[in-house]
C-alpha cells in the first residue's frame, strides 16, 4: 500500500456517528476497532435484550465475517465499511416481512451511493450491489430471537477504498476504483444510516407488505422500489443450488415473498427463493 493511501484510511470519529444516532433515533451506534463479525456480535446483543430496533455496530476492521453460503469475508483496516443493523419491528408486522430487509438494505445502500459517488449502484438478488458487472457490496442476514420477538440483523460489506490487490476476487471492486476518486466513509455511512431508516418507517408503516404504496417513496411499494434498481431483472441467469443442481433461465419478475422468477428455455416459471444467481455473459463477452 503506498503511503497516500495509508494516510487516507484514517479511523471513523464517533462523535458525529452518536449525533446521528441520536438525530435518527437509533437505538445505539457501537465503534469498534476491530471485532470477528458484526452480525454475530451484535446478534448477540439482540438476543440478550441489549440491543434495541435500529441499533447499530460498527468495525474498523473484521476478521471472520461471513458472506453469503457462509464464504469468508476479510477487510483490511480502514478500506471498508462494515456495519450491522437491527431491525427489531416488534407487532409491526409478521415475521416473514423481516426477509426483506436483505434487499431493503441493498436499496438503502444504492441510494446512498448515488448520493455521493458518480456510480450506478444496482442491486444483484438477493443481496450483492454492483457497480457495472462488478460487486461493490455484500449483505447478509441473519434472524435472531429476543425478548421482543423475532429480528433480523442485517450486515454489510461495502468496498470503498480497496486497491485490486486488496479485493477479495476479480469480479469485485471499490467505490474508489469505480468512480475515480476517493470516498469520505463517515458521509457515506451516515447516508446509508438515513436511508435506511427512512425506508425502515416507511416498511413498517404499511405493515411490512411489499406491495402496499409507501407514501414518502413516491407511492411505490418497497417491491417496486427494489424491482426498479435490481439489475438481475431480464439477465439471463444461472442458479446454483445448495443440492449441486442448476437453472438455466431469463430472471422475469421480483416476486411477493421476494422470491426470484425464472423462466427457463421451455417457458415454465421457477420461484427461486434459495440458490447463487450468477448473470450469465454472451458469446461476444457482455451481459445479456
Amino acid at each position: 500500500m503506498n503511503p497516500e493511501t495509508s494516510a487516507a484510511r484514517a479511523a471513523l470519529d464517533p462523535a458525529p456517528l452518536e449525533e446521528l444516532a441520536a438525530q435518527l433515533r437509533l437505538g445505539f451506534i457501537k465503534v469498534v476497532a476491530s471485532s470477528g463479525s458484526t452480525n454475530t456480535e451484535l446478534a448477540q446483543l439482540a438476543s440478550d435484550g441489549l440491543a434495541s430496533h435500529l441499533s447499530v455496530y460498527f468495525s474498523e476492521h473484521q476478521q471472520q465475517g461471513k458472506g453469503r453460503l457462509g464464504r469468508e469475508w476479510v477487510t483490511p483496516a480502514g478500506s471498508a465499511i462494515t456495519v450491522s443493523i437491527l431491525a427489531s419491528p416488534g407487532t409491526a408486522m409478521e415475521p416473514q416481512s423481516l426477509s426483506w430487509y436483505t434487499m431493503l438494505a441493498a436499496l438503502a445502500w444504492s441510494h446512498a451511493v448515488q448520493e455521493l459517488v458518480p456510480v450506478n449502484a444496482r442491486i444483484k438478488w438477493p443481496n450483492d450491489l454492483l457497480a457495472g458487472d462488478r460487486k461493490i457490496c455484500g449483505i447478509l442476514a441473519q434472524m435472531v430471537q429476543t425478548p421482543q420477538g423475532f429480528a433480523v440483523v442485517v450486515g454489510t460489506g461495502m468496498n470503498v477504498d480497496q486497491e485490486p490487490a486488496e479485493l477479495p476476487v476479480e469480479t469485485a471492486t471499490s467505490l474508489r476504483l469505480a468512480g475515480g476518486h476517493r470516498v469520505d466513509r463517515s458521509a457515506l455511512l451516515a447516508e446509508y444510516l438515513r436511508q435506511f431508516v427512512a425506508l425502515d418507517a416507511a416498511f413498517r408503516a404499511v405493515g411490512g407488505q411489499s406491495d402496499v404504496a409507501m407514501e414518502p417513496f413516491g407511492n411505490q411499494s418497497l417491491r417496486e422500489l427494489v424491482a426498479e434498481r435490481l439489475a438481475t431483472l431480464g439477465q439471463e441467469v444461472r442458479v446454483e443450488f445448495p443440492d449441486g443442481s442448476t437453472l438455466l433461465g431469463k430472471a422475469v419478475q421480483l416476486a411477493e415473498d421476494g422470491a426470484l422468477v425464472v423462466q427457463d428455455t421451455t417457458g415454465q416459471s421457477h420461484r427461486i427463493l434459495a440458490g447463487d444467481v450468477h448473470h450469465v455473459r454472451r458469446a461476444d463477452g457482455k451481459y445479456a
